[in-house]
């Protein structure tokens, strides 16, 4: 993430106010295409959190596993 990119946090909650300020409606067209591309550019920093932190979760996996077949292994041993 750059210094300049919102937190997941950020981008969901600002993606939220425009997905709501889009049904709304009322606005322009230039508007309207402003804050779609605004809230597309949001949606990609958040799935590229989501799938970052999916990552790490699969790492955590793949350590709580080998753990335990060590643990496995040192039991079988004795």
């Amino acid at each position: 993430m750059s210094e300049n990119e919102p937190t997941y946090n950020e981008a969901a909650q600002r993606l939220e106010a425009i997905v709501a300020a889009l049904e709304r409606g009322g606005m322009g067209l230039d508007e309207t295409l402003k804050l779609y591309e605004e809230g597309a550019a949001l949606l990609k920093i958040c799935q590229q959190e989501l799938m970052s932190a999916e990552g790490r979760l699969n790492e955590l996996r793949l350590e709580d596993l080998e753990h335990e077949f060590q643990a496995q292994d040192a039991q079988a041993s004795d």
